[in-house]
């Protein structure tokens, strides 16, 4: 640390108080915030006199021009978007009686849902009808059966 040479560097109090307050809240010392600057105007080939490439200064005339330019292309581009979208969407009324008709589909989707389970519980029952038809019938038949049977045995 005593190897390091050091100097002073006139700055305004206000600039120096902010460097201050910023070093603070960083935790770093005045002197190394001031070598980091310096290597990062450094390692960015920044200068801070080109008017080309520095924002902070007054920019020049036909640059000014070019971002005007640029500005009203952006300006046009977003309107021409703007309609296109406002074309593609649906009318209102359209959306409206698009949803009415949703309603309307539902309703019947949930109408012919509560017929179609009272068929399947009609067939239920007409199943059961017939099975119980079809066995007292066959018990009849087997009774007959037997009935013929006996009866033929009664004739020795």
């Amino acid at each position: 640390m005593s190897d390091i040479q050091t100097s002073t560097i006139r700055v305004p109090k206000n600039v120096l108080e902010d460097i201050k307050i910023y070093c603070r809240k960083a935790g770093q010392p005045v002197g190394e915030w001031v070598e980091k600057t310096w290597s990062f105007l450094q390692k960015n080939d920044f200068d801070i006199y080109d008017t080309e490439a520095t924002p902070f200064l007054p920019v020049p005339a036909e640059v000014e021009k070019e971002r005007s330019q640029v500005d009203a292309l952006c300006k046009l581009m977003s309107e021409f978007i703007l309609s296109q979208k406002q074309v593609q969407l649906p009318a209102p009324e359209i959306i409206a009686k698009a949803a009415e008709e949703k309603a309307k589909a539902e309703s019947k989707v949930q109408e012919q849902a509560q017929e179609l389970q009272r068929l399947r519980d009609e067939n239920k029952a007409l199943r059961e009808r017939y099975e119980k038809a079809h066995k007292e019938l066959c018990r009849v038949r087997d009774e007959q059966k037997t009935i013929g049977k006996i009866k033929v045995n009664t004739n020795f």
